[in-house]
């Protein structure tokens, strides 16, 4: 009765601070679609969008399973990023949607979050398949992501602001009203005029815990981007960010 109660404290507290996102929660058992959280054994979220909705499938007071994005109410188009997860909440497998079909770079992850494979889809044909490997240590094309630049991305003087503007905008009361806290990682990028974009979850814990993570990452102010070659380059970053339950 404690997981169940806790779990009902954790969505309600998702739908109150979300509300303005989320259209619908469905709670499934073993007989499909339930209003008996009790008999739950997973829920889907659906948030709308201005240009689209999306639908988050999760484990009850586990990781999420999968993220889909789709152009129309009724669920029926995929367009837009996809997102996949392994059990322990580690990023499997991401890739890209246009109309239904496979485009762009679709990249498949090993359990330490590390690229194994990629694969180019153009209108849903399998073009080129990579091994991340093999590549160039330091490509020189501006529409490339970096990890390590000539000058780093920074936020206002340095990491200490960062870490000062996360522990401020962080709400503490989140992990009250998880199930059990933990470590949620947030990959971002930083883009050539600042801004914090393509902001998804490399590691999920939980609803409740993974929604607060990427809010303060979406609300973060500008950054100074990162410097390659002279020029102003996108820079990539994963967070972390821990939450930590008190025991009763």
């Amino acid at each position: 009765m404690k997981k169940i109660s806790m779990l009902l404290m954790a969505v309600s507290f998702a739908l109150q601070g979300f509300t303005q996102d989320i259209v619908n929660l469905v709670f499934v058992g073993k007989d499909g679609i339930t209003e008996d959280i009790n008999k739950a054994h997973s829920f889907i979220v659906i948030k709308k969008y201005p240009d689209r909705f999306q639908r988050l499938d999760y484990k009850m007071g586990a990781p999420l399973i999968r993220l889909r994005n789709y152009s129309d109410s009724l669920l029926k188009i995929l367009h837009g990023p996809f997102y996949e997860y392994a059990p322990d909440g580690s990023i499997s497998r991401s890739g890209y949607y246009a109309n239904n079909v496979k485009e762009k770079t679709w990249a498949y992850f090993n359990d330490t979050g590390k690229v194994i494979l990629q694969e180019k889809y153009e209108k849903g044909i399998l073009k080129e398949t990579i091994n991340p490997d093999t590549l160039p240590k330091n490509p020189v094309a501006d529409n490339k992501k970096y990890d390590k630049v000539e000058k780093e991305a920074q936020f206002n003087e340095g990491e200490d602001d960062w870490i000062r503007y996360l522990s401020g905008a962080l709400d503490e009361d989140v992990a009250i009203k998880s199930v059990k806290g933990g470590k949620v990682k947030v990959f971002f990028v930083v883009n050539t005029v600042g801004a914090c974009v393509d902001i998804h979850l490399s590691k999920s814990v939980e609803f409740v815990l993974d929604e607060e993570a990427i809010r303060v990452i979406e609300k973060s102010p500008l950054w100074q981007p990162a410097i390659q070659n002279g020029k102003k380059v996108n820079a990539y970053r994963i967070q972390p960010i821990g939450f930590v339950k008190e025991e009763d």
